[in-house]
């Protein structure tokens, strides 16, 4: 006869240091915290999936069992989850995101240690991932639902509930460890020198307390343009288009374009039709949506025109 399948993720919060006494009342808002962060990270991440429910019980001096259970919507859904279990690698790849365990990918609270505070700067750089770049430049790549669940500032308010609150509140703990039940190699761990990046995260300094960018980077293919203006000397700036009744302003980065353009094989007018891999580059600082830039990444066909008009190029030094 066939086993059941796995229902239930039991990881350990647990607070390292002389915790023989603890404050039962500053624990249990700690404790909320780390449920709501499980809720919230799940629904930000997978909208309308199933709920999770959180059960949490002492086990030993300052450490505490969580039970994480998927609930299933209906009747016929628990019917299914009974032929493919799923629930318990869908449970563990959220904590992953999160960053409660430590596992293949970067989590919230791991990207939240490495940025030593607020990022100075968020760019998309493809269909799910985003780079986080830090105060001194350094860089990180972070898949969507990570980024997703750093967006969302009650989520990362909890997360400094979780780990930094009980260290600021209570000077006998030295670190704050959560990890998957039975494996410690999945441990994270937060110590008391690391608070400042998490309490930062969720309220910046108020000489820091810059708006953050975000930047977006989409490639269309095959966009069609005609040219307006550009240049004879090969300078990849500040070349403009017509792109319908807009005029666009481009960075030409297609080199062989450009020599042949120099050599004269490509004698530019606005009648003459471009087809292009066009890269769109939109920021955003705090809520203010800034002008999109472009560059043309490839030109993939040169259609010269039937009756040039009055070249519109220029020369420029």
């Amino acid at each position: 006869m066939d086993t059941l399948p796995e229902r239930n993720v039991n990881f350990v919060y647990q607070l390292d240091g002389d915790v023989a006494e603890i404050d039962v009342f500053k624990l249990a808002p700690t404790l909320l915290a780390l449920g709501q962060l499980i809720q919230d990270s799940n629904k930000e991440t997978r909208g309308d999936a199933q709920d999770i429910g959180v059960n949490v019980r002492p086990f030993r001096e300052g450490s505490f069992i969580v039970e994480l259970t998927l609930f299933p919507h209906s009747n016929f859904q628990q019917l299914l989850d009974w032929l493919n279990s799923e629930s318990v690698a869908r449970i563990k790849t959220l904590l992953e995101w999160i960053g409660l365990i430590s596992g293949n990918a970067i989590g919230a609270v791991h990207l939240i240690k490495w940025a030593r505070g607020k990022p100075k700067r968020i760019e998309e750089i493809g269909p799910g991932e985003f780079r986080y770049v830090a105060g001194d430049d350094r860089s990180i790549t972070i898949k969507a639902p990570v980024h997703q669940i750093l967006s969302n500032v009650n989520i990362t308010n909890n997360i400094y509930k979780v780990y930094g609150s009980p260290l600021e509140q209570e000077p006998k703990i030295t670190d704050v460890r959560t990890y998957l039940s039975g494996d410690e190699k999945s441990a994270t761990m937060v110590t008391r020198e690391e608070v400042p990046s998490f309490s930062e995260y969720v309220a910046p300094p108020p000489d820091r307390q810059e708006p953050s960018e975000v930047v977006s980077e989409n490639i269309s293919r095959d966009v069609y343009l005609n040219p307006k203006r550009g240049s004879f000397d090969g300078d990849p700036r500040d070349w403009s288009f017509f792109r319908g009744d807009q005029i666009i302003t481009a960075t030409i980065k297609d080199q062989e374009f450009l020599d042949r353009c120099i050599a004269g094989e490509y004698r530019l007018n606005g009648s003459d039709l471009l087809r292009v891999d066009l890269l769109e580059r939109q920021r955003i600082i705090g809520t203010q949506v800034l002008k999109p830039s472009y560059e043309i990444l490839r030109v993939t066909e040169y259609i010269r025109g039937q009756n040039p008009p009055e070249l519109n190029l220029v020369v420029t030094a």
